[in-house]
């Protein structure tokens, strides 16, 4: 790891271990669920360095013009990832998921068998994770209490490679103050979380699949780009300062938003999204849908 990547680093997992630590004191989550997560990000962090990727020709990219229409810059079954970085990190997730007790430990042993009788691939895992979630649903019927373990594992091994691949991208981008088309500029995908950041309040949203942060409009739907205010809302709960979830009456979508801008925190959105998961069943009990899973793919 280079000393620039190390320092850059170092107040990331700060910021990492804050959230960890919050998120245990407040004991919503099982602890074996939270060292998990915990053990994975720090692998990923350090993986980071890592994933040497070649970014595609320009001539490969979408036109500005249609960026500008919502055309993603590059879809994400070209994404230039590292597939050898990716299967190494791949069989560590798998071993931390292994050692899981119950379902998940379970799932994780099932799907570590198929791939040593071989028949499924590491590397099949890793090209439906870019391609095809449908396959993931059919792997999930065999395992109903923990249907999404195959598509936790890969598409964590890839998101270093992912996230490197978007940071390449993002100068590519036309520039525009604020994007309108509902989904990320880089890949296509939904958002995950928004965060609301400067003096002003700028809300940024931040990419499910990719992770890129882009600014999008504050009063409207970041999903369908809804601006009339009576079919916007949000609510906030006492026990979440920072957090408020916004939601759109005319799709019928909602989006956590954070706010730590009077708080002494930094955002943290996979972790912040975690330790949120309080208001997603309340927006759900109103009848609202969210448009993405949560930021580990359950």
């Amino acid at each position: 790891m280079s000393s620039t990547h190390l320092e850059q680093s170092r107040p990331e997992q700060r910021h990492l271990e804050t959230a960890l630590d919050r998120i245990r004191q407040r004991g919503q989550l099982p602890e074996d669920l939270v060292t998990l997560l915990s053990n994975i990000s720090t692998l990923q962090n350090t993986a980071d360095a890592g994933p040497a990727i070649a970014p595609p020709t320009p001539e490969r990219l979408a036109p500005a013009e249609a960026v500008l229409q919502g055309r993603p810059l590059l879809d994400r079954e070209a994404f230039p990832v590292n597939r050898e970085h990716a299967a190494d990190l791949f069989d560590q997730i798998l071993t931390l998921i292994c050692r899981e007790p119950g379902p998940l430990g379970e799932a994780g042993q099932g799907l570590r068998a198929q791939l040593q009788n071989g028949g499924l691939s590491v590397e099949q895992l890793l090209d439906h994770v870019l391609v095809d979630h449908d396959f993931f649903t059919q792997w999930g019927k065999d395992w109903p209490e923990a249907p999404r373990t195959a598509y936790f594992a890969a598409y964590n091994a890839l998101l270093p490679s992912i996230r490197a691949a978007a940071r390449a991208l993002a100068p590519h981008l036309p520039e525009v103050r604020t994007w309108v088309n509902g989904s990320c500029p880089i890949c296509g995908s939904l958002p995950l979380i928004s965060i609301l950041r400067g003096k002003e309040g700028f809300r940024h949203a931040v990419c499910s699949f990719c992770r890129h942060e882009y600014r999008v409009r504050r009063i409207a739907c970041p999903i369908c780009n809804a601006d009339d205010q009576k079919q916007l809302t949000f609510f906030t709960v006492q026990e979440e300062p920072g957090l408020r979830v916004d939601v759109c009456k005319s799709c019928n979508h909602y989006i956590k938003t954070l706010d730590f801008r009077d708080l002494d925190r930094e955002p943290v959105p996979e972790f912040d999204d975690l330790d949120s998961m309080a208001l997603d069943f309340v927006a759900r009990d109103q009848g609202f849908v969210r448009p993405t899973f949560s930021a580990w793919g359950f």
